[in-house]
């Protein structure tokens, strides 16, 4: 396994804290210091956010890009999450969500990044008998991508959601979106955190999808009302089980600290360093 970090943390401690000028400058600093933290304490890999994605913009695009170059960690993406919608019922912002994705892949290309992953954004809460329209729509929204991504040497991962999502939350869901895909070029990232917070059974999701589990989110929580992404080690989630699981697949891929905040990194670092 490759143990690494994401950006998460310094995003939103710089957001937090209002020292920064622009949206762009944000994720500039923020991504800056991941870096740094990640190589100044040896880690494998890091997962960069991009998130806001202000580096969309041309005048932005070659500054992330030189950034994210000068430094020599492996580096994965995750996709713009705020705002994304792949499964809206709106076929506009599920177009825009798609196009979105196309940018990151791009970015991607440009700092030699080769696993993506993506949200497919919140099913309606209204009307329950409209998420089979979100079903289909998200469908038809990552064939669209993974279509218009063929030429990129890129691995997409769509990411299981917390059950407030309202999609890719349970076992059967996830099953039948895989199948329903019909294709071998659409790959899984497994968080802990979301997968609890539906109350699923880890071995069976393993035993199910394992051959095509490409990363992992590594999340703490308390509560199944909200993802808070707290320190490692300050919850509820049984990671002795998880990483039991995970060892006997024999999963080789990313092992990624997500938090909410980067000053819990060191304790969460400690934390997980036992079930190694």
């Amino acid at each position: 396994m490759e143990l690494g970090i994401s950006s998460l943390g310094h995003i939103v401690e710089f957001g937090l804290s209002g020292k920064y000028n622009t949206l762009n400058d944000l994720l500039l600093k923020a991504t800056e210091e991941c870096l740094k933290f990640s190589e100044n304490n040896d880690f494998k890999v890091c997962e960069l956010i991009i998130d806001p994605p202000e580096i969309f913009a041309s005048e932005n695009k070659q500054k992330f890009i030189d950034l994210c170059n000068n430094f020599s960690i492996k580096k994965q993406v995750h996709g713009p999450f705020i705002d994304m919608g792949m499964c809206s019922h709106n076929i506009k912002i599920s177009n825009a969500s798609v196009e979105s994705y196309i940018e990151t892949a791009n970015i991607c290309a440009d700092i030699g990044v080769k696993v993506l992953t993506i949200h497919p954004g919140v099913a309606n809460f209204l009307i329950n008998s409209i998420k089979k329209y979100n079903s289909r729509r998200l469908i038809d929204a990552t064939n669209a991508l993974l279509d218009a991504i063929a030429d990129k040497e890129l691995t997409l991962c769509i990411e299981n959601m917390p059950k407030n999502a309202n999609i890719l939350l349970k076992i059967d869901e996830i099953e039948e979106f895989f199948s329903n895909m019909e294709r071998e070029d659409i790959f899984f990232t497994y968080d802990t955190s979301h997968f609890w917070t539906c109350r699923g059974d880890v071995e069976k999701l393993w035993s199910k999808f394992h051959n095509i589990i490409r990363n992992i989110h590594i999340v703490e929580n308390f509560t199944r009302d909200s993802d808070t992404h707290p320190a490692l080690g300050s919850g509820k989630i049984n990671f002795r089980e998880i990483f039991d699981i995970i060892n006997k697949y024999n999963y080789k891929g990313a092992l990624i600290i997500e938090l909410s905040a980067a000053s819990s990194l060191s304790e969460s670092i400690e934390f997980i360093k036992k079930y190694l």
